[in-house]
């Protein structure tokens, strides 16, 4: 077993060597410094991280990096090394572990915009046209993606599942992050390039071949469904009310930034508080999570009762490493917490929790009907989870990429490796959503599963949002 992961870490090293050849601001370091770096990386996940061996004993971890640490043997590009850093943390199972190339990478693919012209969808083992940013761009739609540049779509997929970070087991975290990073992802393995040379296969079955001319990426855009949007003033959320079929209020959340919160949910509420608690629907699909006191704000107009943010860290102090940083405001985030009384005292790991208590002007009182993703994370995963199991709520959609039970989180020092420029998000906490349940490693399970084809995906077919007002029209029905 051990020889032939000793061959799989040498065939991965040459291979992204490879992929790498093409970027020019890329010198080679040799073995030194990738051992030195590698050392930093692993020594920092070993003293800091708080949830090292939650998915993987130690004893598994400390192999996989002893075969990695004598795979440095040769001379290899920046680029391969990130590449080769992020398949190794996307072991740990935690979505918050991440690993991002140099700053001097990123101004160079800024200045260098050539990344491929495509969004896609993910359907099994093989990828779809989502959208080609080229002329006639709706005549590709929904076909099926045979190679690009010569290597096969289900090749591609293996090769981005293996460079994403994920909580825990489960799986849609990384298939939504596939589709949405796919230009970034692309450009991370293969470098970025003039052309670009993609096969597809049309209906019937025969293939064609498209040449593409690099560009700068585009976001993967997600249409906000609801016209008669009431506008609030606030980026990253709407809210409206939709009269037909049957009345119902909708939230659409993507993130939760520090800034105009509490305005917005003032004014959000005090509009629902109008509509006699109309059924609730919030929409959390693509919420990767973000300020976690804005997320526990709105819990506090949606919870009955008095609910916990629970945490905990390794009791030890961080050992001095100075490649180790953090903001300024999380420093003090941090201070902060230590005037929190230990929870636990026997409990090896320091434990810390906040109450909060429900609002009780404007407080919603309805049904809740929570939408959600593989990109739902986070704070957006903490929310749903507690408002699925503390308030009530119905599910809807997909298993949420971030824990249902736990994950790793809240603060997060910054680790940049000293030869190569590396950068890494090390969370501080381990964030404990339901401590009484014990952590299966999956994400928030909906009550109520939806699953969309590719014609449906293709065109933003929004099956999901289709099945609530389903459900609430049939449930009106009942009470007539």
């Amino acid at each position: 077993m051990k020889k032939n992961l000793s061959f799989l870490v040498v065939a991965l090293l040459l291979s992204v060597q490879c992929w790498s050849q093409n970027r020019a601001i890329d010198s080679n370091l040799s073995p030194s410094q990738l051992q030195e770096d590698f050392e930093i990386l692993v020594k920092s996940l070993r003293e800091n991280h708080p949830g090292l061996y939650d998915f993987a004993p130690k004893s598994e971890f400390d192999s996989l990096a002893a075969l990695y640490q004598r795979a440095f043997s040769d001379s290899m590009k920046p680029s391969a090394f990130h590449v080769l850093v992020r398949k190794f943390v996307a072991n740990i199972g935690c979505g918050h572990t991440t690993a991002r190339p140099s700053q001097a990478w990123y101004a160079h693919v800024k200045e260098n915009p050539k990344q491929i012209p495509m969004h896609v969808i993910v359907e099994g083992d093989q990828l779809y046209v989502k959208k080609i940013f080229s002329s006639n761009v709706s005549e590709w739609k929904g076909y099926k993606i045979l190679s690009i540049d010569g290597r096969s779509s289900s090749d591609i997929l293996f090769d981005f599942k293996s460079i994403t970070e994920h909580d825990g087991v489960g799986t849609v975290m990384v298939i939504r992050s596939v589709e949405r990073l796919f230009q970034t992802y692309y450009t991370f393995l293969y470098g970025s390039k003039d052309i670009y040379t993609v096969e597809l296969e049309k209906e019937n079955r025969e293939s064609i071949e498209l040449v593409l001319k690099g560009k700068a990426a585009l976001p993967y855009q997600v249409d906000w469904p609801i016209d008669m949007a009431v506008d609030l003033g606030i980026n990253h959320a709407n809210f409206g009310i939709l009269h037909e079929p049957t009345e119902i209020a909708v939230i659409d959340m993507s993130s939760f930034p520090r800034e105009g919160y509490k305005k917005f949910y003032r004014e959000l509420f005090k509009e629902l508080a109008v509509h006699d608690s109309i059924p609730l629907v919030i929409d959390l699909r693509g919420n990767g999570g973000g300020y976690f006191p804005t997320g526990n704000l709105l819990l506090r107009y949606l919870m009955d009762e008095e609910f916990t943010m629970d945490f905990q860290k390794p009791r030890h102090f961080t050992k001095r490493n100075k490649h180790l940083s953090m903001d300024f405001a999380s420093k003090m985030t941090r201070f902060m917490f230590t005037t929190i009384p230990d929870r636990n005292k026997q409990d090896p790991d320091r434990n810390y929790q906040i109450k909060y208590k429900p609002i009780k002007k404007n407080h919603f009182d309805g049904d809740i009907y929570v939408l959600t993703d593989g990109l739902t994370f986070s704070t957006g995963s903490f929310v749903a989870s507690k408002l699925k199991e503390r308030r009530g709520a119905i599910v809807i959609g997909e298993e949420t990429g971030g824990g249902a039970v736990g994950f790793n989180a809240v603060l997060s020092w910054s680790l940049t490796l000293p030869n190569s420029g590396v950068r890494m998000n090390l969370p501080l906490y381990h964030v404990d959503v339901l401590p009484e349940q014990k952590d299966d490693g999956r994400g928030v399970m909906p009550n109520i599963s939806v699953e969309s084809d590719i014609e449906q995906r293709v065109f933003d077919v929004d099956v999901v949002l289709q099945k609530v007002l389903e459900i609430i029209q049939s449930e009106s029905f009942k009470d007539i």
